[in-house]
């Protein structure tokens, strides 16, 4: 009751809000550098604190991985949020965002939304929902998900 009145305060949409197929408000995405911004955008909506801290793990990655190279960083990342604003869902923009990342980026990728999503030292009830939400979307097995775990706790004690 309370983690609802808290969304509803907030005015944060449901993590698993899927728009019917024939009715998503915009094309897939087809870029796999604005995919993976997509991606890591909808990590950061998907803590319930999200807009209240600075998540430096996620500005850093956009800055500074080899994908987002030779891209503006706030023109990639406004195109992301409009798309989160169009898309009503961390879920929804997940999955407009899929077809365009390649195989060989998604475990990487995935170890980055680990960053994103752990950079505030807490793991809220949405926040657990979308890493089990990618690990099915990415593909990645439970042996992957505990190394990406273990390495990203112990990195965030510091």
């Amino acid at each position: 009751m309370v983690f609802q009145e808290i969304c509803l305060m907030q005015n944060v949409p449901d993590f698993f809000h899927i728009p019917p197929a024939g009715q998503q408000p915009f094309p897939p995405i087809t870029d796999e550098t604005e995919a993976c911004t997509a991606v890591l955008v909808a990590c950061l909506h998907a803590n319930e604190l999200y807009g209240m801290t600075e998540n430096a793990a996620f500005h850093a990655t956009i800055r500074n991985r080899n994908i987002f190279k030779d891209r503006d960083a706030a023109d990639l990342i406004a195109g992301a949020e409009s798309r989160y604003e169009q898309a009503g869902s961390p879920a929804a923009l997940i999955d407009a965002a899929i077809g365009a990342i390649r195989e060989q980026t998604r475990l990487p990728l995935f170890y980055q939304c680990l960053d994103v999503i752990l950079a505030d030292g807490l793991v809220t009830p949405r926040e657990h929902k979308i890493i089990q939400y990618l690990k099915g979307k990415f593909k990645v097995n439970g042996a992957d998900l505990e190394k990406g775990l273990e390495v990203l706790l112990a990195k965030n004690r510091l």
